[in-house]
């Protein structure tokens, strides 16, 4: 704008007229001067400046500066159309990020003010974040203008993605931290994912008084007391120099047991604690463990103890069929005459259950040390159910004692069959059956299939009028070496190794608690 002061003379005009365009040169060079020492900071800033240029139905063009084309990888003598250079920055943005950059230049286009940071390909870096602000204008010409600037932000994104890493991993680690000043009595909270303590204690107070909820808000009842003598600070040197924790049961919903862990951050010239970190842990999936490993310790100790008393069992049990074979088979070898046929054949019967008797305690200590190395198969064919039950049966028979019934009825057809193991069904059926010929002194011994009792599987029942299952033992008697009365023959193991073979047939035994008369077991296939 030309500046006119009009005085007297004509002289006097011209001299004003001289020092306004003097005025207006050091305004312009200072100007210049501010516009040059910015460039310098942007270029030691390693900042580039771009200008894209969209005429109305024309490729957009993009202007660089020196910075610019550097961080796109373009040399300064690049013969590269102003057009070639838009497209070398579009095509090289991440195609997860085109979304947001399209928006980003609309907002641009639109006049608005704005900053983006994005994934962009450099041709010889590779992945690299850029940050982009600038603003939009239309020209005399009616195109759109976007001015801004380009910044590589790749080593702050990195270390920001670290920084969170290390924030996820803390989240991921603790359920809570809090920083306590002991000297002023306050604390801050820095994470807090658990739901009682996130809704009735704020993010930072007194801590002496916060500490009155703090255990109510944490442990059940029994252990408000420890708690509370945990925490307290009067005592807390004497108990501890660097580190302390306490687990407890979590009264809360989101975790069944934390730990609470107290650590000295700083301690006053006086040696006093001035700062402490707690943090609490979910510990809930260590706890289970070490309880699970708790019992199964104390079962295989249980289990021990019983092998103990099976094997002084299983001798005594061995030595008895033995003393009857050697015994009767002696016999039988006097002279003729000696006995009649009716007592040499009552010596045979007794040579016969004694062999049974051996047979099976042998079988079943081969079968649970199959088990035990995993060698126990099982080989899948048809299986005709009602003669598999049969053949269990004339195998039972002869190990049942005194005037006892035993009999099959079934609710399929003979010629009903499924896809299975017909040898191991049996196995179980036959321990199944001389578990009751134990029991069993009179009554009956009935085993039944059901489609109907469990539909949509068979029913396997073994129904006695024994002496029964204590009440309690429904679940023990299953496990190996353990038998409801060790008064009576066996070595605890049939019950076990038919679970087993259930198991490893998609079955599933049981004892049925309801029926009071005796005991009935049910293989469920």
């Amino acid at each position: 704008m030309e500046q006119t002061i009009t005085t007297g003379g004509s002289d006097g005009k011209s001299n004003l007229c001289a020092k306004s365009n003097a005025n207006r040169s050091v305004i312009q060079t200072d100007k210049i001067m501010q516009t040059d020492k910015i460039m310098q900071v942007l270029s030691s800033a390693s900042m580039g400046i771009w200008r894209i240029i969209i005429p109305e139905g024309k490729e957009p063009r993009l202007y660089a500066d020196t910075n610019m084309l550097r961080l796109l990888g373009v040399a300064p003598d690049s013969d590269m159309t102003p057009e070639e250079m838009y497209k070398a920055w579009g095509v090289r943005v991440c195609r997860d990020e085109l979304p947001r950059t399209r928006q980003y230049i609309q907002d641009l286009k639109d006049g608005k003010s704005t900053e983006l940071t994005y994934k962009w390909k450099h041709p010889t870096l590779g992945l690299r974040y850029i940050r982009c602000g600038g603003t939009g204008y239309n020209d005399e010409d009616g195109n759109k203008v976007l001015e801004g600037y380009h910044y590589d932000v790749t080593d702050i994104e990195k270390q920001r993605q670290q920084d969170l890493q290390v924030v996820n991993s803390f989240a991921n680690t603790y359920a809570a931290i809090y920083y306590i000043d002991v000297k002023n009595d306050t604390y801050t909270s820095y994470l807090n994912n658990l739901p009682q303590f996130a809704k009735d204690l704020p993010h930072s107070g007194c801590f002496s008084t916060s500490k009155l909820v703090y255990p109510n808000l944490l442990c059940n009842a029994e252990d408000r007391e420890r708690m509370l003598a945990f925490i307290d600070f009067a005592t807390l040197d004497e108990r501890m120099r660097n580190r302390n924790f306490i687990t407890m049961q979590y009264r809360g919903v989101s975790y069944e047991y934390v730990e609470l862990t107290l650590t000295v951050c700083d301690r006053d010239t006086d040696g006093s604690i001035h700062h402490i970190v707690a943090t609490i842990k979910d510990i809930s999936a260590e706890k289970r463990e070490e309880i699970d490993r708790i019992a199964e310790l104390r079962e295989n100790i249980e289990a021990n103890k019983a092998k103990t008393v099976m094997l002084q069992n299983m001798t005594h049990e061995i030595r008895t069929p033995l003393n009857a074979l050697y015994g009767f088979s002696q016999l039988l070898c006097m002279p003729d005459g000696s006995y009649t046929e009716d007592e040499k054949n009552e010596f045979l019967e007794y040579i016969y259950n004694s062999f049974n008797m051996l047979s099976m305690i042998i079988d079943d200590v081969m079968d649970l040390t199959d088990v035990e190395h995993g060698n126990y198969r099982v080989q899948i064919g048809s299986v005709a159910v009602n003669r598999v039950c049969r053949d269990a049966i004339q195998m039972a028979e002869l190990r049942k004692q005194g005037p006892v019934r035993m009999y099959f009825t079934s609710e399929v057809e003979d010629n009903y069959t499924i896809e299975s193991d017909s040898r191991r069904i049996q196995q179980v059926l036959v321990n199944l059956l001389t578990n009751a010929c134990k029991h069993t002194v009179e009554g009956k011994i009935h085993l039944h299939l059901s489609t109907t009792e469990t539909p949509g599987r068979l029913t396997f029942s073994v129904t006695d009028t024994g002496d029964g299952i204590p009440v309690g033992q429904a679940k023990e008697i299953f496990k190996r070496y353990k038998k409801a009365n060790n008064l009576v023959q066996g070595s605890g193991l049939g019950l076990h190794i038919c679970c087993t073979i259930a198991q490893k047939l998609g079955a599933e035994i049981k004892l049925d608690e309801s029926y009071k008369d005796g005991a009935r077991f049910l293989m469920i296939l």
